[in-house]
C-alpha cells in the first residue's frame, strides 16, 4: 500500500489512519481502490480488510488497552470530559446559567478517546464510522436520583468485558462523575509538559 499511495512520513508509518482514510473515503464515494502512479498494482479487498483490522486494533489499544491509555486520553480529550462532567453537575445543582442542552462537533479522533475513557466494549471500540455520534442524557428518576444514559450511534454504550464499571443505560450520576474524574487533568499545561 505504501508503494501504491506513494506514502512516506509519520502519518503513514506510525499509524493506520492515513491508509484507512484514503481507502475508505474512496470506497464511500464509489471511486474504487487506488492504484500506483503507473497503474501496475492496485489495492485489493484483502488490503482494505487488513487495514480495517489493523486500525481497529490500533484504536482499541491506543485509547483503551495500552498501559498509558488513561494518560493519553486525559491529555487528548480530558478538558472536554471535564466540561461535560461540570455541565451535568451544574444542571443538577441548579446553578444559574446551567445548560439544558449542549451540542458539540468533533471527529473520529475525538470520539475514539472518549469511547476509550468510558471503556467501550470491543464492538463499539472500533474506529468510529463516518457521522458517528455520542449522546449523554441526564435523567431524573421517580425517587429523585439522577442517572446518565450514554448512547453511541443510537445504541446504549456497552462496556468492555471485565471492565463494566457501570450500566450506561442508567448509570448513577455520582458513579459516572467519579469515573470521568480519572480523565480530567488538574493542570493540563503541566501534565502536557511532563508527558
Amino acid at each position: 500500500l505504501a508503494r501504491i499511495l506513494d506514502a512516506s512520513g509519520p502519518i503513514w508509518t506510525m499509524v493506520w489512519d492515513g491508509y484507512f482514510d484514503t481507502l475508505f473515503t474512496r470506497k464511500c464515494h464509489s471511486k474504487g481502490s487506488p492504484c500506483s502512479a503507473d497503474g501496475s498494482v492496485c489495492a485489493t479487498t484483502a488490503d482494505e480488510d487488513q487495514v480495517k483490522r489493523n486500525i481497529n486494533y490500533d484504536w482499541a489499544y491506543k485509547y483503551r488497552d495500552h498501559p498509558l491509555a488513561e494518560t493519553y486520553t486525559r491529555l487528548h480529550v480530558g478538558s472536554f470530559i471535564g466540561t461535560l462532567r461540570d455541565q451535568l453537575e451544574d444542571f443538577v445543582a441548579g446553578k444559574t446559567g446551567a445548560v439544558k442542552l449542549a451540542l458539540y462537533s468533533g471527529h473520529d479522533t475525538t470520539i475514539g478517546p472518549i469511547l476509550g475513557s468510558l471503556k467501550a466494549g470491543n464492538r463499539q471500540m472500533l474506529r468510529p464510522p463516518y457521522a458517528s455520534n455520542l449522546i449523554f442524557e441526564l435523567w431524573k428518576k421517580k425517587d429523585g436520583s439522577r442517572v446518565v444514559r450514554v448512547l453511541f450511534n443510537g445504541e446504549v454504550l456497552q462496556l468492555q468485558e471485565g471492565n463494566q464499571w457501570c450500566d450506561l443505560s442508567a448509570c448513577p450520576l455520582d458513579t459516572f462523575s467519579a469515573h470521568l474524574g480519572n480523565y480530567i487533568p488538574s493542570d493540563i499545561t503541566a501534565e502536557c509538559s511532563a508527558a
